[in-house]
């Protein structure tokens, strides 16, 4: 799914929305960089969750089945609905995909 965004309002930026409730009260708090060279089966996977960062090799939930990666997880506060905000590069574009915990 595309993710949302209500108007810019009073000088400040477009704000992302819950996709679920539609609410602009979302927390992101956990951010997963993936970083690997062409078709690669591994390569770098940082996690920065809670204060700490924690590295692997996995590519397994990586958004781009190619190259890079990044997802940022949110939380609703109004409906509390898990979202993941994705951005994959593939074959030289930019994906860009929203969607609750479960869908796809």
């Amino acid at each position: 799914m595309q993710p949302a965004f209500n108007q810019p309002q009073g000088g400040y930026d477009a704000e992302l929305l819950c996709p679920s409730c539609q609410s602009n009260y979302l927390h992101h708090h956990r951010v997963e960089v993936f970083e690997r060279g062409e078709d690669q089966a591994h390569g770098i996977h940082l996690t920065v969750q809670d204060g700490a960062v924690s590295t692997d090799t996995s590519m397994a939930n990586n958004p781009s089945s190619r190259r890079h990666g990044l997802v940022i997880h949110f939380e609703c506060e109004i409906c509390h609905t898990q979202s993941a905000l994705s951005i994959a590069q593939h074959k030289g574009n930019t994906h860009v995909s929203f969607a609750g915990k479960g869908e796809t």
